[in-house]
């Protein structure tokens, strides 16, 4: 979730006149006071200074015009940059270790959404590579033409389907998105 802007803080409108922020400032200000909570518990306190701390943090910026000018352009920059396409994001959560089975839902995708590759093409470059390799020695121990041939072929073919497994995913991501 965003945070909230000084705006927020003090309820007004972005483009609400000076006038208007020094009113909600006070109003706030009155409701917020620790001052004005001394018969409530040290919680309520306590919750009523950081919140008046913030509408202080508020009313500094928003209360000064050069400050608000420079906030503006800052919140005017950031909202272009959450606009463009493909953008960073500060809310980015990596996938977690929790109980969710990725496999699974990879597997359940239909076909052609761009979400998955068959576990066989996955496997390809694994298998290809080792099978290779261990024919390639064998057939290098025991001086065997056939198997050196089949291991070089097999090394061949999984170094090919490293490099063509991104690029198949690559390729159903582009064909399945509606904005490409």
């Amino acid at each position: 979730m965003a945070e909230p802007t000084h705006y927020d803080l003090l309820e007004v409108a972005p483009n609400a006149s000076p006038a208007e922020i020094r009113k909600a400032y006070l109003a706030l200000a009155r409701t917020h006071h620790p001052d004005f909570h001394t018969g409530g518990t040290e919680r309520t306190r306590a919750a009523n200074e950081r919140e008046m701390q913030r509408i202080n943090d508020a009313w500094a910026v928003l209360g000064d015009d050069q400050r608000r000018a420079a906030y503006d352009d800052g919140l005017h920059r950031r909202a272009q940059i959450e606009r463009r396409p493909g953008a960073a994001s500060y809310d980015f959560t990596p996938i977690d270790d929790d109980d969710t089975d990725y496999a699974a839902l990879l597997d359940d995708a239909p076909p052609g959404d761009g979400a998955s590759v068959s576990r066989s093409l996955q496997l390809l470059p694994v298998v290809g590579l080792l099978g290779g390799l261990v024919v390639l020695v064998l057939g290098l121990l025991l001086r065997t033409p056939f198997f050196i041939a089949f291991g070089v072929v097999a090394l061949g073919i999984g170094v090919l389907s490293f490099i063509a497994t991104p690029i198949v995913a690559i390729m159903r991501s582009y064909s399945s998105d509606p904005d490409a």
